[in-house]
């Protein structure tokens, strides 16, 4: 009897475990949005709206930078290469606001996912699970 409830205690702690571990997946987080953002964790940071926010690229530095008319809320992404192709692995460095404060993360490794015709480029860190929709301007 004592076994029977160990060996579902265990079978539930491997349930949830393959549940959040699921929770963070490229398709979920990052190929459903169809804005320029930013997403960590599966936890939206940063979403573009065109009415309060401003877009800026620097082609020399492979640089993509997205912020709100108050500059409380932004991200930018320094690529180590222009981003242009499906299946594209890049380093980055990105910084972020939270609610809280700054978040900085160097030389992450980005994979392109997706490339549409209007310019967006969607990028993954599976290590970190980080999304990020960027603009080609």
């Amino acid at each position: 009897r004592r076994m029977t409830m160990m060996r579902r205690y265990i079978y539930i702690v491997l349930a949830a475990l393959a549940l959040s571990a699921c929770r963070y997946d490229v398709d979920e987080i990052l190929l459903t949005r169809s804005d320029i953002s930013l997403t960590v964790k599966g936890e939206l940071q940063m979403a573009f709206n065109e009415n309060t926010c401003q877009l800026g690229y620097n082609s020399a530095r492979n640089e993509f930078r997205v912020y709100d008319e108050k500059l409380s809320d932004w991200f930018i992404l320094r690529c180590s290469t222009s981003p242009t192709t499906e299946g594209q692995e890049l380093t980055a460095d990105l910084e972020y606001t939270t609610r809280t404060d700054t978040k900085h993360i160097r030389e992450a490794e980005f994979r392109v996912e997706k490339v549409s015709a209007e310019g967006l480029i969607w990028l993954w860190n599976k290590d970190r699970k980080i999304g990020i929709v960027v603009k080609s301007l």
